[in-house]
Parts: structure tokens; sequence; C-alpha cells
């Protein structure tokens, strides 16, 4: 063995399933334990590959996820260096039923079922016992996982009840409240009246607006009524409805327009998803700041971000932001915001990322598809 491997395999050494077993045992079998160095984002398997290895974790961490009602993955959670994952699929052969992601730089070493059987033969009691602690822990967090599941499949539920119900008592006293905004807008010739009139108007349709989205989300549809606007368009309607109360909290606004050109989204939809982030921003610096907004051309795709001087988010939250009902540093928040944002994006045919330093800041990074004039 190469010094190099040699020093890999230390590490692996270190891992629990090896706990109590001899030096001189483990020196026997370091030969058939395969050595693999993975990037941040590599995949060690898919939900649904065979099961035939089991991987133990050196150094670095593996995401264990798995497909959600949406299509988008769950984190399941996450295997620290010291342990191991995939003993199920190599003591019964089925298929994988999550998928393995290297979270950071990952070092892993690789055990087929040869090299299983041959360590279970070289010390069976110790691996036994290390086995089944592991698979034990293993079952509880999927039972906990599960019942989680479980109760924010009915909380969905309710909500998507609530926002129909909702928007069915809405429907009136807006139709009242429009019908009086234009008999107000009619009477009046003055600019500053049919401006507020307008505006009444605008709020009103976010109303109804966002009341369907939550009413979207519980069902797990997004439909988008598409429309070309401007990078100019879009912040105007941004400067309308949030940006421009942004001074009022001592922010300074600040913007990087480096892609001008033309966006395909629907309009509604997409600028509700950004004002929820600026006002998470917003909230994110309570005794002021700088919020920015910058745009790019990169690879064909469009690149939206907002950036804030804020709190920031803490590391073990960033993995599960944007599942639903998970929030931070607000105490009436629902969790829902960043999960409709990005089922929004999705659909959009757009990624959606978030990047956080706590004490800092944070960024969130939006890419679309460039229309083809771009």
């Amino acid at each position: 063995m190469s010094s190099s491997l040699a020093r890999a395999f230390d590490q692996l050494a270190q891992n629990r399933l090896f706990a109590g077993i001899e030096s001189g045992l483990l020196d026997e079998i370091a030969p058939d334990v395969r050595v693999v160095q993975l990037d941040a984002g590599e995949i060690v398997f898919r939900e649904g590959d065979p099961g035939d290895l089991l991987y133990l974790v050196g150094e670095g961490s593996v995401k264990l996820s798995k497909s959600c009602r949406d299509g988008q993955q769950e984190t399941l959670g996450f295997v620290r260096s010291g342990n191991f994952f995939g003993e199920l699929g190599l003591l019964d052969g089925g298929p994988r039923s999550s998928m393995a992601t290297a979270a950071e730089p990952t070092l892993l070493g690789v055990v087929d079922e040869p090299t299983f059987q041959h360590i279970l033969d070289l010390a069976p009691s110790h691996l036994h016992m290390n086995f089944l602690r592991s698979v034990s822990e293993r079952l509880r967090t999927v039972n906990e996982h599960f019942i989680n599941d479980v109760l924010r499949t009915e909380r969905l539920s309710l909500v998507g009840a609530m926002a129909n119900s909702v928007i069915h008592d809405l429907k009136n006293p807006i139709c009242i409240i429009r019908c009086c905004t234009n008999l107000i807008a009619g009477e009046s010739s003055d600019a500053r009246v049919h401006e507020l009139a307008s505006m009444t108007e605008r709020a009103v349709n976010g109303m109804l607006a966002m009341t369907q989205e939550l009413l979207d989300y519980a069902r797990g549809s997004v439909s988008l009524a598409r429309e070309t606007i401007s990078i100019w368009g879009l912040l105007d309607e941004l400067n309308q409805q949030a940006l421009r109360l942004l001074p009022g909290h001592n922010i300074q606004f600040a913007k990087n327009i480096r892609y001008d050109g033309n966006v395909v989204i629907d309009p509604t939809r997409f600028v509700r998803v950004l004002c929820n982030l600026i006002k998470n921003a917003r909230e994110a610096m309570p005794s002021g700041g700088i919020l920015t907004i910058s745009t790019d051309l990169v690879d064909n795709q469009i690149v939206i971000r907002i950036s804030d001087t804020g709190i920031g988010i803490p590391a073990e939250l960033l993995p599960k932001l944007f599942e639903p009902f998970v929030t931070h540093g607000k105490s009436h928040g629902t969790g829902l915001g960043m999960a409709i944002a990005k089922s929004v994006v999705t659909a959009h045919n757009g990624k959606i990322s978030v990047a956080s330093v706590p004490g800092r800041g944070t960024t969130v990074d939006i890419r679309l598809p460039a229309p083809p004039q771009s």
C-alpha cells in the first residue's frame, strides 16, 4: 500500500465500525478497502441505485436526501466523519432508498460484500455490536423523520384548506374595494388620487395572489403567466413594493446592474419572491446595513443576487432552508416563504441557492434561463 493510501486508511481506521478491533487485523483488511476522495456536491449514489457497497466516512460529511412530492431533494440527515452508511443496501441487496451526496470535500472508504465478510470473519463480536448500534441509531432517526414528515403533510393540508377558505371569503370584499377605488379615481382628476387608487388596487391584488400562492404550494403545483420584462422594469416593481421602504429602516440600497436586458417571468409571482427575500434581508439588519441587488449574465443564465450585511444564518440551518416550516429568527414566521420561493423559481426552470456567514450577512443567488435574444 502506498504511503498516501496508508495515511488515508489511518483516518478510516478511526471509524466506529472498527471500534475495538485490533490494529493488526485492520492492517490485514486495509488493502481491500478502496479509498475515494470526493469534491463537495459529488453524488455517491442515487435513490434507486443497487445497494451493494458500504461507505466509511474518513473526513468531511455526506448528506442523505430523498425526493419529495415536488421532485426536490429533502434532507434526511448527515453522516459525519467517523461514521458509516449504506449498510442496509449491503445486507439485503435492495435499491437505495435515498441519495447520498458529499456535503463538503470528503474522504470515503468503500467496502464491498467480500471485504465486509472478511472483516466479519476476523472480528465477529466487535463488528456485530458496532453494526447494530449504528443501525439502531439510524432507525431512530428515520422514525423521527417519518413522524415529522406526517406532521408536515398534515400541516400543509391544513394550510391548503385554510388558503382555499380565505380566497373564497376575500373575493367579495376585494371586489368591493376595487369598485370603490375605480369610483374614487373616476371622480377626481388629481394625479395623486389616481396614484393612490392604483397602489390600493395593486395591494388588494397582491393579497389575493399571496393566498392563491399558498394554496398552489399546498397542492404541489405552480402555474405561471409568463411575460417578457426588462430588468429595469423588474426593479421599478420592486421599488414600488419593497425597496422604497429601506431608508426608513436605516438600510442603504446599492445596485450592480451588469445585465440590463429582458427576463421571461411571471411578474406577479417572481416580484413577490424577490420582495419576500428583501423583507428577510431587512429583518436580518435590525440596526441597519447595506442591501445590494446585482444582475449578471453568466453562461446564458440571468443571475440575480440579493445580498445583505445582516446577522446571517447558522450553518446547520442552511441545508434545510428551503424545506417547509423551517424558519430562523422570526417569532411569527410561518417557515413557508423560502419553500414557496424555491417552488416558484423551479417553475421558471431556474435555481435558487443561499450562502451565509453568521455575523457578516447572506446572499441569495437566483439563476434563470436567458431569453434567446439575450
